[in-house]
């Protein structure tokens, strides 16, 4: 029998089968844990956090009073931090309009107001495409109107470099939490997957380790099941089931994420695995990927399980927030799934696999120029947490854009956002907001 533990904060629910044991086990085993999603306080105008293995549920000198909780994020991540929590944010998708991106894009590059951006006045900056890409009309500028058709194109693409206006919902500090160190991991397979792995993708290619978790608002977002997304932790052998060690599990990315009919029962990387020791390579190399997958023979047609795209295209696949299409009993049975080996957000070997229930091994070799992140996904099904490869000692740098990325989307949250921040709390979050940037 599979072993299967959950825990709840708030409506939030996570699973994990996590021990090769767990067949010896005459019943399964269920614990529940109860701790915090900060979803009606201050702090939720920023996004939404994750507070979990907590000691006290209280922050202090609050007295249970919503209202005298932090109004911004780190505060909340560090306080849990300190008594030995694991912190993240759930629905993580940055909702991304891409009127209103593109609107916020002229805004912050148009340093002469003539309401046309110039090759000299976007030098150094992030676009959505490269200058002469989004240049349709060959007039040396962007009008804001190319830069809405740009946008809109980059959206449906895993990576993007789309940036949010940071005015609505999703995990929007954590581009200031995870340069400070508070933030463990970002939710993902519940909002859509484009939004939730692309933010993910960039602060990877930034060279921070943050690790990817599985969540269920349920009823609120997720409303057909319990367990819509889920997080499966590798134990190893154990003798007994401990939570800490569980939620240790989660915190180091001993993990892959998936909507339950897709897994990845191994991976790893030159024989790394996730959550573990880093691959060290003195210099430039290949490596070898190995993995064994697995993918139901049956499962719902339905757009959060990739089987419809809906209207507005691929960046909705995943939502389990709308249907977005007719509600419908249907299932799909068998096909093939795509299995991706993503290098640094980019997908550099792939091979297509039987959905029958069973698993399957596969093996790649994989060239490294540079110091890189390697993880196993399926789209929109499943990804693994990656294994860093450090190449001659030196540190994940993967991407310049993706670099400039997270730091205009720090300087758009504390434009459009920093007023949601108490007066008593502003200074003290504007220092740590600029020191992100400053660490971008």
């Amino acid at each position: 029998m599979g072993c299967i533990l959950t825990w709840g904060y708030g409506w939030e629910y996570q699973r994990s089968f996590f021990s090769p044991q767990a067949d010896k086990l005459s019943e399964p085993l269920t614990l529940i844990k109860y701790d915090l999603e900060i979803s009606g306080f201050g702090s939720a105008a920023l996004g939404h956090v994750c507070l979990l293995n907590l000691k006290d549920q209280v922050y202090p000198g609050t007295q249970g009073n919503m209202k005298s909780w932090p109004s911004w994020t780190v505060p909340v991540l560090r306080w849990c931090k300190e008594q030995g929590g694991v912190t993240g944010y759930p629905h993580s998708s940055l909702r991304i309009n891409a009127g209103t991106s593109a609107q916020e894009t002229m805004l912050a590059y148009d340093a002469d107001g003539d309401e046309l951006l110039s090759e000299m006045e976007v030098a150094g900056k992030v676009l959505p495409a490269d200058f002469n890409k989004i240049d349709s009309d060959r007039s040396q500028s962007l009008s804001e109107r190319e830069l809405l058709f740009s946008t809109n194109e980059a959206l449906d693409q895993l990576p993007n470099l789309a940036i949010p206006a940071m005015m609505g919902g999703g995990a929007l500090e954590i581009f200031v939490s995870v340069p400070e160190g508070v933030c463990d991991f970002i939710s993902a397979m519940d909002t859509d997957r484009i939004g939730e792995w692309n933010t993910w993708y960039h602060l990877l290619n930034s060279g921070f380790p943050l690790k990817v978790s599985g969540e269920t608002d349920y009823p609120c977002m997720s409303s057909r099941r319990v367990g819509q997304g889920r997080v499966y932790v590798q134990m190893g052998e154990i003798k007994e089931l401990k939570y800490e060690d569980w939620i240790r599990g989660v915190e180091k990315g001993q993990s892959y994420v998936s909507d339950g009919y897709a897994h990845a029962l191994k991976f790893s990387v030159n024989g790394e695995v996730p959550g573990q020791s880093d691959l060290q390579l003195d210099q430039a190399g290949e490596v070898e990927v190995a993995a064994t997958v697995a993918f139901a023979p049956e499962l719902p047609k339905a757009v959060a399980y990739g089987q419809i795209t809906p209207a507005a295209g691929r960046r909705i696949v995943g939502d389990t927030v709308h249907l977005h299409a007719e509600r419908t009993l249907e299932t799909v049975k068998g096909g093939k799934r795509l299995v991706e080996i993503v290098v640094n957000g980019r997908a550099v070997a792939s091979q297509y696999m039987p959905a029958d229930g069973k698993g399957h091994d596969l093996k790649f070799k994989v060239k490294v120029d540079r110091s890189s992140w390697i993880a196993l996904r399926h789209f929109p099904q499943l990804h693994t947490n990656p294994v860093n490869v450090m190449v001659a000692g030196k540190p994940i740098r993967a991407s310049r854009r993706s670099i400039l990325y997270c730091a205009e989307a720090v300087k758009r949250l504390w434009k459009n956002r920093s007023k949601r921040i108490s007066k008593e709390e502003r200074a003290e979050a504007e220092k740590t907001y600029q020191r992100a940037i400053e660490t971008y």
